[in-house]
């Protein structure tokens, strides 16, 4: 296929046959509906029987999210239909703005027919709730116990929605959309804002400090204030909890002294968490009254205002995320400290088998884990999101492991790994979890730097290969005859007459080529610099890994070894060493580090730089700075009587720190 015009090079559609996809999607379409409508036929036939509690079957079918919210809600909606007016709005706008828009429609629909106030706004924020949660979830039926109105201190009408427990199926976007969506009701209808009284916020506080379940963030007694004080909607709730409140038990406009979780879940983990999300639509819709979540939407961030007008030292370094420590379970394996060298490796990609809010890593890092992680597995993470459930991906980095004769090595293979399991002594690096960027993207964290994988590197060099003579040189550095290498140019130039979908399956065979093709030290390097792309596994050593101050004994170390049969040795470097130190538990607090008694020379070390003790001290202690360098890098090592022998990527190390050699 040619086109008359260039089309979009990233067309996710390039190159596959849309008539016969087209066509094999409608008939598995036609095939589900016809075995549900088989499913259904029989269901009724047997429900006519009169054995079950209802002679009919209790779930609708409904084609799309119009129909699911007109069916889940049928029995608030008493006939109103509502299905065509979702799908209009849905055709313009967004989810959340079509939840908004509906909520309005149906609750002034109901007033206009006659229903009363409290009813109209009802049923007009169950089925904004509906929408926001695709009618699929419990929370639009039985997340909103009801809604009332009440009166402030002056005599006005305010609004009062009283939250259950199942408003946590919902998420925190739902959650305080919802209080959003009541609030813009009210507006439609007329209703006045409501104008708390300070036993009533004293009441939430109150309730923040007894409760013991398990909230993501739990705000300040001052930021409860703020958000009480300013919310133009009451949020309030069923009694959940055993606890009674003592001081503000009984207070106007609240029924019961006991704890109230739903308001508690909608404040906590919607209007604060969630308070970004908020600001959008808020500002978007110009909604008045809604200026203090911007106070929850903006912190954490640095308040210009308060800057110099001097140039500003903004750090690059990652901040670690400890919040996904503080729920540990008792019983639960723990397998990496934040940002601590030792855990799981980022790598952007996503596996086959992934999918939404999942992660993939090597079966041999199933294995390392002691089997606690298998397919499925539900895991707690520091970035970008609060969990991900573990599939397994055959090209992510296996485990680094230390065996009991010191070799040190990464196991890609689950059978090796179980093989050698009796001589591993400790797992060093569990190895790469595969994440995907639209992960960073859907929960708006930061992308933050990741390793430079194989298929990075060969996605780098399919645009650098632009031309004939580019593939050319591309053989003569590699090593690689040019019969090996599948047909075409990779990189060329995109123009009006190009085949991309030709074009598109050329590069498909150049990546799945190259990113399974090994290249040595030389050949990286040259290839590195003549193409612009940076030096892939296992040529990038964990510099970051690594602690600045063993920088210079590390150099000291560097000029007195030797290159001999493509090993560099460290004479002496392991003496003293004794794998059985691995096997005791490491102290909660490290004494001072005695220099003499470390395997390996001994060689003085710089003080701490950025902080006010020496890092991985344990490193040290056990292994000695020249097999603790190596470790921190990961350089695949073994040893030979007292010496070291560095088998792997340290010509990367020589290069990185300003060494050069000729060849052996």
């Amino acid at each position: 296929m040619t086109e008359a015009g260039p089309r979009d090079v990233f067309d996710p559609l390039l190159g596959l046959d849309i008539p016969r996809l087209e066509a094999e999607m409608d008939a598995y379409h036609d095939w589900l509906d016809q075995r549900a409508d088989d499913a259904y036929q029989i269901a009724t036939k047997m429900r006519k029987l009169g054995l079950d509690h209802t002679k009919e079957v209790e779930i609708p079918r409904a084609s799309d999210l119009a129909s699911r919210t007109e069916k889940l809600l049928i029995h608030h909606l008493e006939g109103e239909e509502v299905a065509d007016d979702i799908r209009a709005l849905l055709a313009e706008h967004d989810r959340e703005t079509t939840s908004i828009r509906m909520g309005q429609l149906v609750a002034k629909r109901f007033k206009d027919k006659g229903h009363d106030l409290q009813k109209s706004i009802d049923v007009g924020l169950r089925v904004g709730l509906a929408i926001l949660t695709e009618a699929v979830l419990v929370a639009p039926l039985e997340g909103i116990s009801e809604v009332r109105l009440l009166a402030n201190v002056d005599g006005s009408q305010f609004l009062s929605i009283y939250f259950a427990g199942p408003i946590r199926a919902a998420g925190g976007t739902a959650q305080a959309l919802a209080v959003l969506i009541a609030d813009m009701i009210r507006r439609e209808l007329g209703v006045d804002a409501y104008v708390p009284t300070q036993p009533e916020v004293e009441r939430v506080k109150e309730e923040f400090g007894l409760y013991r379940g398990n909230l993501q963030y739990r705000p300040t007694p001052e930021e409860i204030e703020s958000i009480v004080k300013a919310c133009p909607i009451m949020i309030n709730g069923e009694s959940t909890e055993a606890i009674e409140c003592a001081g503000y038990g009984r207070v106007r406009n609240i029924d019961e002294p006991r704890i109230r979780g739903g308001v508690l879940l909608v404040i906590g983990e919607g209007l604060c968490l969630k308070a970004p999300k908020i600001q959008k639509h808020t500002e978007r819709l110009e909604v008045t009254g809604w200026e203090f979540i911007s106070k929850f939407a903006n912190k954490g961030k640095d308040d210009d205002s308060k800057k110099g007008t001097g140039p500003i030292f903004k750090s690059r370094k990652v901040p670690p995320i400890k919040k996904f420590m503080k729920d540990i379970i008792a019983g639960r394996p723990v397998f990496g400290a934040p940002l601590e060298p030792g855990g799981f490796r980022l790598r952007y990609g996503r596996a086959r088998p992934s999918g939404l809010a999942a992660g993939s890593c090597s079966a041999a890092s199933m294995a390392a884990m002691d089997d606690f992680i298998t397919v499925g597995t539900q895991m707690k993470i520091e970035r970008p999101g609060k969990a991900c459930a573990i599939t397994p991906c055959d090209i992510a980095e296996g485990p680094w492991v230390l065996m009991s004769d010191g070799e040190f090595k990464r196991i890609d293979d689950e059978a090796q790994f179980r093989a050698e399991k009796a001589r591993i002594s400790m797992v060093w690096d569990n190895g790469e979890l595969v994440l995907g960027y639209g992960e960073f993207m859907e929960n708006n964290k930061n992308l933050v730097p990741a390793g430079y994988a194989q298929d990075w590197w060969a996605a780098d060099l399919l645009d650098a290969l632009d031309s004939v003579g580019a593939v050319n040189e591309f053989c003569q550095l590699s090593g690689i005859a040019q019969t090996e290498l599948p047909e075409g140019v990779p990189g060329a130039p995109v123009g009006p007459s190009t085949n991309l979908d030709e074009r598109f399956h050329i590069r498909r065979k150049w990546r799945d080529v190259l990113h399974l093709t090994y290249i040595d030290w030389t050949a990286a390097k040259g290839i590195a610099l003549r193409f612009g792309t940076s030096l892939p596994s296992p040529h990038n050593p964990w510099w970051l890994d690594l602690p600045i101050e063993w920088v210079p004994s590390l150099l000291k170390l560097i000029g007195s070894a030797e290159i001999k049969d493509g090993n560099l040795i460290f004479k002496d470097a392991v003496k003293g060493w004794n794998g059985k130190n691995m096997e005791n538990l490491l102290p909660e607090q490290e004494d001072d580090l005695d220099i003499e008694a470390m395997p390996g020379p001994t060689l003085e070390l710089e003080q701490p730089i950025f902080a006010t003790e020496l890092a991985h001290v344990w490193v040290l202690r056990i292994h000695g700075i020249a097999k603790g360098c190596a470790l921190m890098l990961g350089l695949g090592h073994h040893h030979q009587g007292n010496d070291l022998f560095l088998t792997q990527s340290w010509q990367a190390l020589l290069d990185g720190l300003g060494f050069s050699y000729d060849g052996d």
